[in-house]
């Protein structure tokens, strides 16, 4: 495995810990609050996703 792939599998688990704070804050808030933006998605997504590309095309070029 690849610094990248290692870095690649890392990262999605920090973001699955993450979505679970996410998750725990956004039960505690009160529903007169209105709906939440998830504004850090546009950033984690984007990241991962190219991430997880790089990561598969290098698994497979070997």
């Amino acid at each position: 495995m690849t610094k990248l792939q290692i870095t690649t599998i890392l990262l999605i688990i920090a973001y699955f810990i993450w979505e679970l704070f996410v998750w725990f804050w956004a039960k505690g808030q009160p529903e007169s609050s209105g709906a939440i933006i998830r504004v850090d998605l546009i950033i984690i997504f984007p990241i991962l996703l190219v991430l997880i590309i790089v990561s598969i095309y290098q698994y497979f070029k070997k």
